[in-house]
C-alpha cells in the first residue's frame, strides 16, 4: 500500500496513494492506524483524493479504526471520497461514523 503521513492543523494527515481493493492492502491499512493510534495520535485525517475504490475489507479496517479512535476520545475524519465511495459511504451510513469533509481545506 502507497501512502504518506504528515501533519493538518494540528491533525495527523494519512494519505492513501492507491486504491485498498486486497486484502494485503486493507491489512497494511490497518496496521499504519493502528501505529498512529499506539503513537497517541487522537486525530486522524484520511485523505483518499488519490483512490478510485476502496473495497470492503478496508471498510472494515476503517471502521475498526473508528472504534479504537472513539473509545480513546479522538477523532477520525475523511476526505477527498470520490462521487462513487462517497455515495456508498452514505448509504451504508457510514458518515454517521466519521467526520466526512469535501476537501482537505475544510477541514481546521
Amino acid at each position: 500500500m502507497k501512502y504518506e503521513i504528515s501533519e493538518h492543523r494540528g491533525k495527523t494527515l494519512l494519505k492513501i496513494k492507491e486504491n485498498l481493493v486486497t486484502d494485503p492492502d486493507a491489512r497494511e491499512f490497518k496496521e499504519v492506524l493502528t501505529s498512529m493510534i499506539d503513537e497517541g495520535k487522537k486525530e486522524i485525517v484520511i485523505d483518499f483524493s488519490d483512490m478510485v475504490f476502496i473495497g470492503s475489507s478496508g471498510i472494515g479496517k476503517l471502521l475498526l479504526a473508528y472504534k479504537r479512535l472513539d473509545d480513546l476520545g479522538g477523532k477520525l475524519y475523511v476526505t477527498g471520497l470520490n462521487k462513487d465511495i462517497k455515495d456508498l459511504f452514505f448509504t451504508f451510513r457510514l458518515n454517521e461514523f466519521f467526520h466526512i469533509v469535501d476537501k482537505l481545506e475544510l477541514i481546521s
